[in-house]
């Protein structure tokens, strides 16, 4: 019987240590959250990726605790300083949102911020004929036709001087393709390379352009001697080399604008051949 008493004693102790053991664990751990909770905060950070010009929704963003060293200068701690603005730029999934991210109230988002990498914004005038019967509209992409006199002969010649060229805004200023009242009426804001816009302005002054709407999974960079009014006799077909957008490789048009009093020159790229005329 004492042996019994003995290994019932030692159960009951082997428990209560276990018991004890537990305990101290719990209250470690507990110990540790609520230090934790000390040093950590929580902030606005975005459910999912949101891209630029948008208004946030409840939806998309929510609260999450970071350690104070790790907080963002300048995030939002409450979900109400976010909800409702517009994004200047895309924001990430998880990523903490700062009131300089969002437009300030009563601000107007800016064009600058639509000009890819590298690119610069720059109109033109728009009508309906010039703009495919004010079809054209923020987003689409277009070829854009040269229409010009050759100095000696004065001779118009007609080429394709820029293609698969970006529209960021149209009108006054209008971004929002989905707007209603149609497309481009009175002008066209472009984005092109900054030796693409030379070009552009002096193709402009020397002549007349005009706009060709592209399909807009269509990347293909067509090569064209271009066309004169002698071409329209001879019943030929034009046959165009499709590849692909190479800006060493394409053959553009090339005008220099005038000074008053000084010649100008035309120099036409008619595959590897350049020629120059002088007026």
């Amino acid at each position: 019987m004492a042996k019994k008493s003995g290994a019932g004693a030692f159960i009951v102790g082997a428990l209560a240590l276990g018991l004890v053991a537990t305990y101290m664990i719990w209250n470690y751990e507990r110990k540790l959250e609520l230090q934790n909770k000390e040093h950590w905060t929580p902030v606005v950070v975005a459910r999912e990726d949101i891209p630029a010009r948008t208004k946030i929704t409840s939806d998309m963003v929510t609260l999450m605790p970071y350690p104070k060293d790790l907080i963002t200068p300048g995030s939002a701690r409450d979900r109400k300083e976010v909800e409702g603005h517009i994004t200047l730029a895309r924001l990430k999934a998880k990523e903490q949102i700062r009131a300089s991210d969002l437009l300030a109230e009563g601000q107007a988002p800016s064009l600058a911020l639509d000009i890819p990498a590298g690119m610069r914004a720059i109109a033109i005038g728009a009508d309906e004929v010039k703009a495919v019967g004010s079809t054209v509209k923020p987003g689409d992409r277009v070829d854009i036709l040269a229409t010009y006199s050759e100095p000696n002969t004065h001779q118009e010649t007609t080429q394709m001087i820029l293609q698969n060229i970006l529209i960021l805004a149209i009108n006054q200023g209008e971004t929002d393709a989905q707007k209603p009242g149609g497309g481009a009426k009175s002008s066209m804001t472009l984005a092109v390379k900054p030796e693409e816009a030379e070009l552009l302005m002096a193709a402009d002054r020397a002549g007349a352009l005009r706009v060709m709407l592209r399909n807009q999974s269509d990347k293909s960079v067509v090569s064209s001697p271009g066309v004169t009014v002698r071409d329209f006799g001879d019943h030929k077909t034009f046959e165009f080399a499709t590849k692909a957008p190479d800006a060493e490789k394409a053959t553009p048009v090339i005008i220099n604008s005038p000074t008053r009093g000084h010649s100008s020159e035309i120099m036409i790229y008619r595959g590897s051949q350049g020629q120059a005329e002088t007026q």
